[in-house]
């Protein structure tokens, strides 16, 4: 039975009374029959068109009698947050105020709602712990000692209260990076700048609890114009190592070094002239137990995986310097999506090859093909997976399941390891693995992409090319990777201009074609 015909329903609206100068702004007070008969008051935001009702008390929290007779008392009370509520939409406020803490509150409750597992359908579980984590920092700010507190109403925010939030972050933290630059670097402020700007923006602005004049200004941290920002990448000499020594020695299950990080050394020279002295062949020990035994004894099944997952690692390693694809997309990244490209020969058909990256898998949302010489890699990865059309390229053999970031994470460090790039910290141990690299960079699965743009600019290769086959902007390229050099850049510059007819770049443009000259 709906309510409109249920008798038994009480009626809300009792004992209606417009207010003085109330009833052209639909102002009365009312007894609401639902909320045991309190006196409550009606008003719309004539701005908004927004409807909303008051219980109304006193400031000791005394109400009214629910009854007729504390109508006088009622009406008292009503014209009080009556003048106060036309106060505010005459001045454009919102009739209801909202505190940071709800404002943060609301804005983490509608993107927890938006986590979804579907492609461009919504934020990944990781984006919204990100979020979360911003939040976080934005509260403490705001909790901070002769801070605005987080009861705080948004309306009431000085619009410059943000500009000391770069400051605080950095004392804070009170860390430095490896370079010696105050942590968090500008990138990181940048972003949490940009997550403040939207809380106020899809919360407190567009339900109309703040104006547009009333938004906080949000700064800006600056990056550093000098290259001490740009992305860590690998020179040549350090590359040709890393490749080497993962190649004979790491993917083999074998070490240059002891269980402590001390190198072996060399073996000596038994014969000859030269007997006694040190030869070019270093001192190996088995670091996978149960593989480099003798080939009757017994093998272990395990460490024959890891070494399969260390060969398939530093596959990963080539194929990404190869292509410069992003460590995200590679790991997604599936047999389906391998293809030939039918416009080389056959000859070059077996280094190059076409890989699709769907837009699912890229960080940009884009879709985008590259070419890269990885045919021969991938021939080798696909021998050791067995792997099928529908499956990823690299999987873990014991249960066909993707890698998990552990082995990427743990692989890498120990290919840097053995390359003498980094030794193992104070406090490495074998359930949580860290190491130091002896540059100073910072070294993870996207050196290599930042690696193989570098190189790319280096040799040439036009920087239209190199961004999209990328997926990136030639903006983002210029600031962190391209480095000018005018000295340098005469061959490029002098490219096509003797294909140009001569007049092209004569000065016979100069001439008068009407003075007859002598």
């Amino acid at each position: 039975m709906s309510k409109a015909l249920d008798n038994t329903t009480p009626k809300r609206i009792l004992d209606r009374c417009d207010l003085q100068g109330g009833r052209a702004n639909n102002a009365y007070v009312f007894r609401d029959g639902q909320r045991g008969g309190r006196w409550c008051l009606y008003f719309i935001n004539k701005e908004t068109m927004q409807r909303h009702r008051f219980v109304l008390k006193r400031s000791n929290g005394r109400l009214p009698s629910p009854t007729p007779d504390g109508l006088d008392d009622a009406l008292e009370l009503a014209l009080e947050k009556f003048i106060e509520l036309k106060g505010k939409t005459d001045r454009g406020e919102a009739v209801r105020a909202m505190t940071i803490a709800e404002m943060v509150t609301r804005f983490l409750d509608k993107e927890e709602g938006r986590i979804s597992n579907r492609p461009h359908e919504g934020i990944t579980a990781a984006r919204y712990r990100l979020l979360r984590n911003q939040a976080k920092h934005f509260l403490e700010f705001c909790c901070r000692k002769n801070g605005p507190g987080a009861s705080k109403q948004v309306h009431l925010l000085r619009r410059s209260f943000l500009e000391t939030y770069q400051r605080w972050r950095e004392d804070t933290t009170g860390e430095n990076d490896k370079q010696g630059r105050k942590l968090p670097r500008p990138t990181t402020l940048n972003a949490e700048f940009s997550t403040i700007r939207r809380m106020f923006k899809e919360v407190p602005l567009r339900h109309g609890y703040i104006t547009g004049d009333q938004m906080p200004e949000i700064p800006r941290a600056k990056v550093p114009k000098d290259k001490s920002l740009r992305r860590s990448s690998l020179s040549e000499e350090e590359w040709i190592q890393l490749e080497k020594t993962s190649r004979l020695y790491w993917t083999q299950g074998i070490s240059r070094y002891s269980a402590t990080g001390e190198p072996l050394g060399y073996k000596l020279i038994t014969r000859g002239q030269n007997k006694g002295t040190e030869s070019n062949t270093p001192i190996t020990r088995n670091n996978l137990f149960g593989v480099n035994k003798d080939k009757h004894a017994r093998q272990s099944k395990r460490a024959t995986r890891q070494k399969d997952h260390r060969l398939m690692l530093y596959l990963a390693m080539r194929i990404s310097m190869e292509s410069g694809i992003r460590i995200g997309s590679l790991r997604q990244m599936r047999w389906s999506h391998i293809s030939a490209n039918k416009t080389l020969s056959n000859e070059d058909q077996k280094i190059w090859c076409l890989i699709e990256v769907p837009a699912e898998n890229t960080k940009t949302g884009r879709h985008y093909e590259l070419s890269a010489p990885c045919a021969r890699h991938l021939e080798h990865l696909k021998r050791l997976t067995k792997g099928k059309d529908d499956e990823l390229l690299f999987i873990n053999l014991n249960n066909r399941k993707a890698l998990s970031d552990r082995i990427w994470r743990d692989g890498l460090l120990e290919m840097l390891v053995e390359a003498g790039l980094a030794n193992w910290a104070e406090d490495d141990s074998n359930n949580c693995r860290k190491a130091e690299v002896k540059s100073g960079k910072s070294l993870s699965w996207y050196s290599f992409r930042h690696t193989y743009i570098t190189l790319a600019l280096e040799r040439g290769v036009p920087i239209a090319t190199v961004c999209s086959n990328c997926d990136t902007s030639i903006q983002y390229v210029q600031e962190h990777y391209f480095h000018y050099d005018a000295k340098r850049a005469t061959e490029a510059l002098i490219t096509g201009r003797k294909r140009v007819p001569k007049g092209g770049f004569s000065a016979d443009w100069m001439k008068d074609p009407y003075v007859k000259e002598d």
